[in-house]
């Protein structure tokens, strides 16, 4: 078995560093292939990447067309047989490659992994982000792509990320997998570590999210029953009003507010919130 790590990178001088020490100090059995894809940066990321360079297996800088087009190239490369991306503001927890490898040893028929996801904003531990239910892919993205690890044979059967979307293509490569046939596990333990300072992460992009979101579910809209089409429907104008309606408080209140407002929430229902079952941040 070998396992391809790919990084897509663009001025990230700040964290990209401990991206890099998450993937190279992994301690596997299987051969492991490191790749990384620059962008053109011109912030200092390559002299952090050159330090690196006889760990990596594969160095590429140039423009592209975007984060999607740089795992692309990283996918299109990666000679591994399980293929994992980790962008270059997020980092892997300690043993995740190893548990990967030995899941994948011990259920060959699996094609795609994925875990709950530690969050972090601004440095400091936030919560645990637990997957939502499969089958509410057709309404969202439920699960967190840096978590996700992808036999290549996926790429070859469903294609690759497609670059219309600029914030939402993994859901878009998720979606066609689970319609496609694509066997998906779940591992309980958290693999990766998640930076909520990201692109995805700023609420203005909240609105970007939902107009691609919408965008990819709608390519297999005829595929669903009336009365789902409907419940998609709704679900999609109750998330803008949502957002809409707190995006006024989402440019004060941090996401250590947001984490405690959920959870009193949570406690007062004595379970989960209706939108714990997309995802519970």
């Amino acid at each position: 078995m070998k396992i391809s790590i790919i990084t897509p990178v663009y001025n990230a001088v700040n964290t990209l560093e401990k991206t890099i020490l998450s993937v190279v100090n992994q301690e596997i059995t299987s051969e492991l292939e490191y790749i990384i894809v620059d962008g053109g940066s011109t912030d200092g990321s390559l002299e952090i990447i050159n330090r690196y360079l006889d760990k990596i297996g594969l160095f590429i800088s140039e423009k592209d067309l975007g984060v999607y087009d740089a795992m692309n190239k990283g996918v299109t490369r990666a000679t591994g047989d399980i293929i994992g991306i980790i962008n270059s503001d997020d980092w892997y927890n300690d043993g995740a490659i190893k548990i990967v490898e030995s899941f994948f040893r011990e259920h060959q028929e699996a094609s795609i992994i994925y875990s709950p996801i530690n969050n972090y904003f601004d440095g400091n531990y936030l919560n645990t982000f637990i997957p939502g239910n499969l089958d509410n892919l057709v309404f969202k993205f439920t699960i967190n792509h840096p978590s996700c690890f992808v036999k290549k044979s996926v790429y070859e059967r469903v294609g690759l990320f497609d670059l219309c979307y600029s914030i939402a293509a993994d859901y878009d490569f998720i979606l066609r997998s689970y319609t496609s046939g694509v066997k998906f596990n779940y591992i309980e333990t958290p693999l990766v570590s998640y930076s909520l300072n990201g692109m995805s992460g700023k609420p203005i992009n909240k609105f970007k999210q939902i107009r691609e979101s919408w965008r990819i579910g709608s390519k297999i809209d005829q595929q669903l029953s009336g009365n789902l089409r409907a419940r998609r429907r709704r679900f999609y104008l109750v998330w803008f009003c949502k957002e809409l309606l707190f995006f006024p408080v989402k440019q004060f209140i941090k996401p250590q507010t947001t984490r405690k407002i959920k959870n009193c929430l949570r406690q007062k229902i004595g379970g989960k919130l209706p939108s714990d079952n997309y995802g519970s941040w």
